[in-house]
């Protein structure tokens, strides 16, 4: 099939470039990682985990506050103390009862940290890793990040697939001597007899899951991240995309804690605040099936101390590697630019400061930027490629499903991917046969050479039709859905490096021929249909720019093992890339 390029200018091409958007800095080797559990495979995990820990700072604030000092700084705040003062004079509610109820949500809320508690914890976390994990590898970015703090707040905003990102990251920073964050955690935790207790002492602080018509809830939950932000030494932490993804996919962002981190900062309180992108890719995630069992439509199982008990079983079997790749840090200020105009924040008193719309606009951007930055930083598995090879069919010989896995990488990194592979053919064959080993409930090889798909026990779908969302699916029916959608899981990851080719591809097979600009606008309409899908933000702009190499032909494969073949030009490459 010949596919024909026209435009109205042959010597130029079309990019498309996020408005604002800075080139995102990538981990281009494995080189670069660190693996922070092989050291402990040899020496003391107690002694490491009791030893003088002097943390590095986030924030170089005048005064080390209590998390006690904290919870008062918030209840004094002029934002807090005007709607209790507004509440009485709308309810029958005294000033006082009003304090009172403050200083319980405070204490609902309000982060607590306990070194005993972090260090045997960090102690338990050690001997759970070394038992399932073959490696925690941390990219070495974070000994540059941990160079530049304590100037400004910096708020860590990690990709959130696991409950496990959680303490991960809290053992990452104890590891590298810093400051432990004050990590944002629903609700459902605060529940858990003990475990609730246990996440406070660790810097957690609680937030219930739905308050924005509960206004003085609302002002107090806001104060209180505002406060942490502007008087307190550790860094921030919230998942950005509000809740882990149970399909592997990048969730579109939630904008509602950012904004109110941020809001010190275009307010003018603060002169700069540092956002640091991370991704945290898993070989394997713990929660694979239960995940497949939600998207089908059975209800997340109520989170409680004595379901994490019984769930210890988890701890028998193996998860491969983890890598946590810290991105670039993002400088707020330098990212605003000249569309920052803050001096409308002084000329208003403090409870009636708000953010205005093109404040909260920037906020939006930036949520996208971020979650596209922690995208980028994805570390793909030998299993993310074995997946996409079974997902075109349940099984296939191991030499073909080798032959397709090594053609897919070379793919994906052409693409900007980082792909954990040797380069070996023998030991691209030893890393195939030891992910389908850790995926040995998913996948098998078989005696005769076979790769394939196998059973996986489904739960009992007779339950009360009430509790289910969506259609009552048959026994027949799950069996046959949860093993595919646990091999989804692990083919979502790749599909934002494909997107953008595959929508000009898409369009070029429909279209014999076709001008540059009705490309792009068809192009563009494709975009604004999968936006939520694939999280695409809309702020896009068309521009000119030559060409890196002069148009001509060029012929690629689609695969080793098909015949399909497309002739295009060079030039509509430009169409597929996404700056």
């Amino acid at each position: 099939m010949v596919l024909h390029y026209e435009g109205n200018t042959v010597g130029h091409s079309v990019t498309l470039t996020q408005i604002g958007l800075m080139e995102p800095s990538r981990v281009s080797n494995l080189l670069d990682y660190e693996d922070i559990i092989e050291a402990r495979h040899s020496t003391s995990d107690f002694m490491f985990m009791s030893r003088r820990w002097e943390p590095v700072p986030a924030y170089n604030h005048p005064n080390n506050f209590s998390p006690t000092h904290l919870k008062d700084v918030t209840l004094s705040s002029p934002p807090v103390q005007h709607m209790i003062h507004q509440l009485s004079s709308e309810e029958e509610s005294t000033p006082e009862q009003l304090t009172m109820t403050v200083a319980a949500m405070l204490e609902e809320i309000g982060l607590n940290r306990n070194m005993v508690v972090i260090r045997w914890l960090g102690l338990a976390l050690i001997k759970i890793l070394k038992r399932t994990c073959s490696g925690l590898l941390v990219s070495d970015s974070i000994n540059r990040l941990k160079a530049r703090m304590g100037t400004n707040p910096v708020i860590f905003a990690p990709s959130h697939r696991s409950y496990a990102d959680f303490i991960l990251m809290s053992y990452i920073c104890f590891h590298y001597d810093l400051q432990i964050p004050a990590i944002a955690a629903g609700m459902d935790f605060h529940g858990m007899w003990g475990l609730g207790r246990l996440l406070r002492d660790c810097g957690a602080f609680f937030m219930r899951r739905s308050f924005s018509s509960d206004r003085l809830y609302w002002t107090v939950f806001s104060e209180y991240v505002n406060t942490l932000v502007t008087k307190n030494r550790s860094s921030l932490e919230f998942f950005i995309e509000g809740t882990r993804s149970r399909s592997g996919k990048t969730l579109w962002p939630k904008f509602g804690i950012l904004s109110m981190a941020l809001t010190p900062f275009l307010s003018g309180r603060i002169p700069d605040i540092t956002v640091v992108p991370v991704n945290i890719s898993y070989d394997r995630t713990l929660e694979e099936k239960l995940f497949s069992y939600e998207l089908l439509g059975i209800p997340k199982p109520r989170e409680t101390t004595r379901g994490l008990i019984k769930a210890k079983n988890i701890l028998r079997e193996q998860y491969g590697k983890i890598h946590v790749t810290f991105g670039q840090p993002l400088d707020v200020r330098e990212y605003c630019g000249e569309r920052l105009e803050r001096a409308s924040h002084s000329m208003v008193p403090a409870h009636m400061d708000r953010l205005n719309p093109r404040e909260t606009e920037l906020c939006s951007e930036l949520a996208h930027v971020i979650v596209a930055r922690q995208r980028d930083l994805t570390v793909l598995s030998p299993f993310n490629l074995v997946a996409i090879t079974l997902g075109l069919g349940s099984s296939l010989p191991l030499s073909k499903l080798l032959a397709e896995v090594v053609w897919l990488k070379s793919l994906l990194v052409s693409l900007g991917a980082l792909v954990d592979l040797a380069e070996s053919e023998v030991l691209v064959e030893a890393e195939i046969k030891r992910s389908i080993s850790i995926h040995s409930s998913l996948v098998a090889l078989t005696p005769c050479g076979m790769v394939q798909l196998i059973e996986v026990q489904s739960p009992d779908c007779t339950m009360d039709i009430t509790k289910v969302k969506g259609h009552n699916l048959s026994q027949q029916t799950m069996d046959a859905a949860i093993p595919v959608l646990m091999l989804q899981t692990y083919i979502n990851p790749c599909l934002h490096y494909f997107i953008n080719p595959a929508m000009v591809i898409l369009i070029l097979l429909q279209e014999q021929q076709i001008t540059r600009d009705d490309l792009l606008l068809k192009y563009l309409g494709l975009r604004r249909l999968l936006a939520h899908e694939f999280t695409l933000h809309g702020l896009w702009q068309e521009q000119e720019k030559p060409p890196s190499v002069h148009p001509t032909e060029i012929r690629t494969s689609i695969s080793p093992s098909s015949a399909v073949e497309l002739n295009t030009t060079s030039a509509l490459a430009n169409y597929a890339t996404e700056a």
